[in-house]
């Protein structure tokens, strides 16, 4: 009896844009390189050992063919878990999280948390990561945020019914101050302290249109309010600043830079007490006690 090795594809592992396919026993998966470089440093190395032109290299629909000598069942797992884009849903976190904290598995308990956690930051820095890859344009940037959320985010009003009172029911208080500030919509009494980043500051020796520049940005600040007022945080970003640095002098920008991130980290300090809370250092160790330092 005649044995057909023609390799077969894995069809939720063949992507049509992919870059690299990859060959365990006779099965072929097409998936993305650098996101596979970017996710396992022995993969990096392994396709950035330049080959030599008479190597005779095997390539499958145009594109480089890599074998492993893996079992194609657990490699199919094993990409699959790098490529597949679904995120944890969220009924599945919530439900893992109450009926484990209720019956004390503590082991899931700790794995839902840390799906829960993944989604809010107690830092500033992780909030502007997170950000920063939820508006990146780039599909790597977007392919790797899932490892800074792991699960889908549900509508404001079910986040607000449902998540509230069970983050309280398991004393995940550190997902407070976020979960409170993104439910929020009454920062618009925050507009005159945003607007003080561009009028209360003094630099010696600023040009005419420094100071020009400088009310084009209140107009600019404006419109961001009135378009984003329940996200201050946001309110200017990089390419807001892009725009500005072709307004104003050196030294100008460096001092509004300075205003600005100074701003920024004094709303976030002060967020916890907002809402009555204890401060991020204090919740910082909660958060460190029931799931370990891995946000």
């Amino acid at each position: 009896m005649q044995v057909d090795n023609t390799p077969h594809r894995r069809p939720e592992l063949w992507f049509d844009d992919g870059s690299i396919v990859i060959q365990a026993e006779n099965t072929q998966f097409r998936v993305h390189r650098s996101i596979l470089a970017a996710r396992s440093p022995v993969f990096k190395d392994m396709l950035s050992f330049p080959q030599p032109p008479d190597a005779g290299s095997e390539s499958a629909e145009g594109c480089p063919l890599v074998r492993l000598h893996d079992s194609s069942a657990e490699v199919a797992v094993f990409l699959k878990a790098i490529f597949d884009s679904a995120l944890t849903e969220f009924e599945t976190v919530v439900g893992v999280l109450r009926l484990s904290h209720k019956y004390n598995v503590e082991y899931l308990r700790r794995r839902a948390l840390i799906h829960l956690s993944s989604a809010f930051s107690t830092t500033l820095s992780r909030w502007d990561k997170i950000l920063a890859r939820a508006h990146s344009d780039e599909p790597l940037a977007r392919a790797l945020s899932m490892e800074l959320n792991s699960w889908a985010m549900p509508r404001v009003g079910t986040l607000f019914a449902v998540l509230m009172p069970l983050v309280r029911e398991v004393g995940a208080v550190w997902i407070l101050p976020h979960l409170f500030y993104y439910l929020s919509s009454q920062f618009r009494n925050l507009s005159d302290e945003i607007f003080k980043i561009w009028t209360n500051i003094g630099i010696d020796g600023s040009p005419k249109e420094c100071a020009q520049a400088r009310l084009w940005a209140i107009d600019h600040t404006v419109e961001m309010t009135r378009t984003f007022p329940s996200v201050p945080l946001e309110v200017w970003r990089e390419a807001d600043w892009h725009l500005l640095e072709e307004r104003v002098c050196w030294n100008c920008l460096i001092a509004l830079r300075e205003k600005h991130r100074a701003a920024r980290q004094a709303f976030w300090d002060k967020l916890p007490g907002t809402y009555g809370l204890p401060p991020w250092e204090e919740l910082e160790k909660m958060k460190v006690e029931a799931i370990g330092n891995i946000f």
